[in-house]
């Protein structure tokens, strides 16, 4: 079964109003723990991989892997590349069979940021392969974060820059910064919905928020009927697999095969979660 893309999954989405979750899939255990609840709760199922997470592998490996455990499961998937930095980091991930990808430049200059977007964009284009940008800086909330720069108050999402960028660059989803940060929060994140609101208006793609993990419910609720289409969450996956394979492993007594059944079956709960909040249910 071939992976699909994203612009018909998050267009329905953002249509109908509600959102659909980017879960941590890089290996075999997190890809089936997400088609495994996709295909159960009968809702769309968007893996998100950034370069960091397949170093073990190598993206061509990782798109095998999701390819093939989708026909298995019997599940249309798509493999969005997460936080890419550069040209040739988008290149190596669509000819290694990624469907979707994300350039996020957003430590660059809004020129800066909108010249890469734009090449991208073209390159993407011509293959059929939809395209993420940040605009703003989603910050990350420590150090022990992988994705995102340092945390900043200033690095909101400027409602008029999106409608430029947007308009220039080609994008199909812009990720925005209302508040929202990378990581475990040590606090609930207040977002601005103000600025969401007028980003919307500005704009007419579908929205991604990045740092899902650990926002309340209303929150997120919220989010999506402001043209939140897509909500990554990374962090609670790790969490949930941790939680349960660490322990087991160090007790010295357990098969790791079945510390991993285990840590898959706190994966799959912490997915059902986030489809019932974003409203995904059904929707496959």
């Amino acid at each position: 079964m071939p992976l699909i893309g994203m612009r018909e999954m998050l267009g329905k989405a953002y249509a109908e109003g509600y959102a659909v979750g980017g879960f941590d899939g890089f290996e075999s255990l997190s890809i089936m723990a997400l088609l495994a609840e996709a295909k159960e709760k009968r809702s769309p199922a968007l893996m998100i991989c950034a370069p960091g997470e397949y170093a073990a592998l190598g993206p061509r490996a990782v798109a095998e892997v999701a390819r093939v455990l989708s026909g298995l499961v019997g599940v249309d998937a798509c493999l969005h590349l997460d936080h890419a930095n550069t040209y040739e980091e988008v290149v190596e991930a669509i000819s290694s069979g990624f469907t979707s990808v994300m350039i996020d430049g957003s430590r660059l200059s809004f020129a800066d940021n909108m010249a890469l977007t734009r090449k991208v964009a073209e390159y993407a284009r011509d293959r059929n392969v939809p395209v993420e940008a940040e605009l703003g800086a989603v910050g990350r909330v420590d150090d022990a974060t992988h994705e995102g720069a340092g945390h900043t108050d200033d690095a909101f999402t400027d409602p008029a820059q999106a409608a430029e960028f947007v308009e220039k660059t080609g994008c199909d989803f812009l990720a925005v910064a209302i508040g929202n940060a990378h990581g475990l929060y040590r606090k609930a994140p207040s977002l601005d919905f103000g600025c969401l609101a007028k980003i919307r208006a500005a704009t007419s793609i579908p929205l991604v928020l990045h740092g899902g993990s650990g926002t309340p419910e209303d929150q997120l609720r919220e989010a999506v009927s402001l043209g939140i289409a897509k909500v990554n969450v990374a962090s609670e996956i790790s969490r949930a697999f941790n939680n349960v394979y660490i322990p087991a492993m160090q007790t010295g007594k357990i098969w790791w095969a079945a510390a991993k059944r285990d840590a898959l079956a706190a994966m799959r709960s912490t997915i059902a979660d986030w489809i019932r909040v974003l409203g995904s249910e059904g929707k496959g």
